[in-house]
C-alpha cells in the first residue's frame, strides 16, 4: 500500500519544478543547507491545493505531515527562514495569500502567527525568564549520598516497600 502511495505521489505531479512555491523553495534549501533530507513527495504534498486532493494525498498529508509533526518543524524552519531574510510581515502575508489554499499556505500563515506571538513576548520579563532558565540549566544536581536497595511488598507482615538490611 505505501509503495502505491509513493508511486501516486511521485508520478501525480511531474512539473513540480516550475510549481514550487516560495517557502518550499526556501525550505528545501534551507534543510539542504542544515543536512536534513526530505522526499521530494512531502513537498509535492505541501504544495498541492487542498481542491487537488485525492484520498491518497489525504492521507499522505493526515499521516505522514501532520501525524509525524513535519508540519510544526516545517513552521520553526519557516521561523528561522524568515528571521534570517528580516524579512517584513507585509510581504510575507501576501507570498502566503498568493497560493492557493494548501497545506504550505497553512503553515506559513502559522509561522507567521507564531512570529507575532514571540515579538508580543520579547519584552523585560521575557528577557528576565531567559536568564533564570539558562541559570538553571547550568546549576548540578545534588548526588544521592547514600542508595537503598528496596524489595518489593511480597505479602508477609512487612509494608509495601521496606528497606533491605
Amino acid at each position: 500500500m505505501e509503495a502505491a502511495v509513493k508511486a501516486n505521489i511521485a508520478t501525480a505531479r511531474t512539473d513540480t519544478k516550475a510549481k514550487k512555491s516560495f517557502f518550499v523553495k526556501k525550505l528545501e534549501r534551507h534543510m539542504a543547507d542544515k543536512g536534513i533530507k526530505i522526499p521530494r513527495r512531502v513537498f509535492s504534498v505541501m504544495d498541492t491545493p487542498f481542491s487537488e486532493f485525492n484520498p491518497t494525498y489525504k492521507e499522505f498529508y493526515e499521516n505522514r505531515i501532520k501525524g509525524q509533526a513535519l508540519f510544526h518543524l516545517f513552521s520553526d524552519m519557516l521561523i528561522q527562514i524568515y528571521e534570517e531574510l528580516s524579512a517584513n510581515k507585509t510581504g510575507w502575508e501576501d507570498a502566503a495569500e498568493y497560493l492557493e489554499d494548501s497545506p504550505m499556505k497553512l503553515c506559513a500563515i502559522f509561522a507567521l502567527r507564531r512570529i507575532d506571538e514571540l515579538e508580543q513576548m520579547r519584552d523585560d520579563n521575557y528577557v528576565d525568564m531567559v536568564e533564570e532558565f539558562n541559570y538553571l540549566s547550568t546549576a548540578e544536581a545534588a548526588p544521592v549520598k547514600t542508595k537503598f536497595n528496596v524489595k518489593p511488598y511480597s505479602g508477609k507482615d512487612k509494608s509495601r516497600w521496606w528497606k533491605r538490611t
